[in-house]
């Protein structure tokens, strides 16, 4: 795992480090990967096909919902998806994982502080995220936080920000 989600704190393998790692064993295998995108509908996809040098080869397709996301051009947003559904892909029909596996295995460690509430938490890292977003000169407008949101709202905005403000950072470098 060589990346972190700020906004969720989860730490993960970019598509990168996915490929790079797959490499030596894909090659001592006689194996290879294509993938390319696709679309259906409003859905948009990443076809993968795992080659071995015999000819037999497997293939799979994995498609979501096509959104509109604030900042980002069309092409934009679709390629954000697409990477995404890349690394997914990747290490899906590897039988790889490149997430950490969080299935309430957390250690857990005694804090004399007073905890945050998983709230007020959400909100500071949120908050941290609209800084961000402020400064690559992002319109926040309709990124406003209100008291009526349920945590996986803010969570879902909080998603969506971050992918906003990543896009933009990367084509700002």
């Amino acid at each position: 795992m060589n990346a972190q989600n700020p906004f969720l704190k989860n730490k993960y393998a970019d598509l990168g480090a996915v490929i790079e790692t797959s490499r030596p064993v894909l090659s001592k295998y006689s194996l290879s990967i294509s993938q390319f995108p696709t679309s259906d509908g409003d859905k948009i996809g990443v076809t993968s096909l795992l080659l071995h040098s015999s000819g037999e080869w497997i293939e799979d397709t994995i498609y979501i919902n096509s959104t509109d996301a604030k900042g980002l051009s069309v092409a934009q947003s679709a390629g954000v998806v697409i990477s995404y559904l890349r690394r997914y892909a990747w290490a899906s029909i590897l039988g790889l994982y490149a997430d950490e596996d969080n299935d309430g295995h957390e250690v857990k460690v005694e804090n004399t502080k007073p905890q945050k509430t998983k709230r007020q938490s959400l909100i500071e890292r949120y908050g941290k995220l609209y800084a961000r977003a402020e400064a690559v000169k992002i319109p926040t407008v309709d990124y406003q936080l209100n008291e009526k949101m349920t945590d996986d709202e803010i969570e879902k905005l909080g998603v969506e920000l971050l992918g906003i403000v990543e896009a933009k950072e990367k084509a700002g470098k």
